[in-house]
């Protein structure tokens, strides 16, 4: 009898078990990508997804890298990072920030400062002294827009403002004609900007629906020399044609994703993460183009912001959380199958970029902490 009660206990426990996580499996949540802006009243980027369980993957240990922080600048939120050269550098941060450096990221100097209620979230420097900054003005509505500076951040146009039902995020040009930039919240269907004539003013955008079901994208997306286009957070979107036509279907990742960067037409990588209910992050491979895709290759304890390859093999996932004092950079030598922590920053890291040096490249992160001050990393690799 008393072998009974024990196999009945036993049994009933795993009924219990079974059933809790089927219920688990079948259960949704709300999860939380991010808050936008970061300084000032913001809006969750978010989704119902299914309840997914941390993987808690450990990274696999390979020789890394060595990450110098060269520079902190004092009240920037850091969203972006752009190097025409070596030695010339621009950033761009909320509060209608702009910094350049002269000397590799050493040394900064703030060139714009409009202050708030402006959030700039995009830089493209077509030249040293040729560059354009994107991102909103938040006065209780919706105001995307860039400025133009063609003498390296001495004078600035004033605003430019290509949208008023949206927050834009980065701007990214090719050949200094075809530009593309990508809409981040508002109405029911989602935007973006494109112009083919160097987008001098806001005439020569123009707006096209690039994701019907609405949401977000994150803020890096892919945008190739022969204008093929990629971009992921709610839905995973393609645009072959330089941003004019979309072509979108179900994120990646069962959760969502964010990030996306591809190498060329067929090597890429999407990564993503969330702070609620989970701090977690993941990156995702594909080798044939989006056809198919592998799974988390990383799942790390904070969110990733931003991908960067130089070659099919060497590259790295920066990320983190303000909210939660949590950030680093990770580096893979193999494609992104596997990955190791190069350097913990404690810093949310939102942007990379990098420049062929002799003998090799350098490489530039970065990002801020919580108290919104910014952080700017680097390394050089053969």
């Amino acid at each position: 009898m008393k072998f009974l009660r024990v196999f009945a206990l036993i049994l009933v426990s795993i009924v219990w078990i079974s059933l809790t996580t089927a219920a688990q499996d079948s259960a949704t949540a709300v999860h939380i990508s991010g808050r936008v802006p970061v300084v000032g009243a913001s809006t969750e980027l978010s989704a119902e997804r299914p309840v997914v369980m941390p993987a808690n993957a450990k990274p696999q240990p390979h020789p890394g890298n060595t990450w110098t922080l060269l520079a902190t600048l004092p009240g920037a939120v850091i969203h972006d990072i752009a190097f025409p050269t070596a030695k010339i550098g621009y950033a761009v941060a909320e509060g209608g920030q702009v910094w350049k450096t002269t000397n590799g990221g050493q040394n900064w100097t703030e060139v714009l400062n409009l202050g708030y209620p402006y959030y700039f979230y995009g830089v493209n420097a077509l030249s040293s002294k040729d560059l354009v900054v994107s991102g909103f003005y938040d006065s209780q509505s919706f105001e995307g827009l860039i400025r133009w500076s063609k003498d390296g951040g001495q004078t600035w146009s004033d605003d430019i403002v290509l949208t008023q039902t949206g927050w834009v995020q980065r701007v990214r040009f090719q050949k200094k004609v075809d530009g593309l930039i990508m809409d981040l919240v508002g109405g029911a269907e989602n935007t973006a900007q494109y112009t083919t004539d160097g987008g001098a003013g806001a005439s020569d955008w123009t707006t096209v629906v690039d994701n019907t079901d609405g949401g977000w994208f994150g803020l890096e997306f892919s945008f190739l020399a022969n204008l093929h286009a990629r971009a992921s957070g709610i839905n995973f979107c393609t645009s072959l044609d330089g941003g004019a036509q979309w072509n979108c279907g179900p994120s990646v990742d069962s959760v969502f994703d964010g990030e996306t960067f591809f190498l060329n037409d067929k090597l890429g990588w999407v990564a993503g993460g969330e702070i609620s209910p989970n701090v977690e992050g993941w990156v995702h491979v594909t080798t044939n183009g989006g056809q198919t895709w592998s799974g988390r290759t990383l799942d790390g304890p904070w969110p990733i912001r931003e991908v960067l390859f130089l070659n099919s093999k060497t590259g790295w996932a920066a990320g983190g959380n303000v909210y939660t004092a949590v950030g680093g950079i990770y580096f893979s030598s193999d494609g992104g199958n596997t990955w190791s922590l190069d350097v913990n920053t404690g810093s949310e890291m939102d942007a990379c970029a990098d420049k062929a040096v002799k003998p090799g490249f350098q490489v530039w992160c970065a990002g801020y902490d919580s108290s919104f001050n910014g952080h700017i990393y680097s390394t050089n690799v053969d």
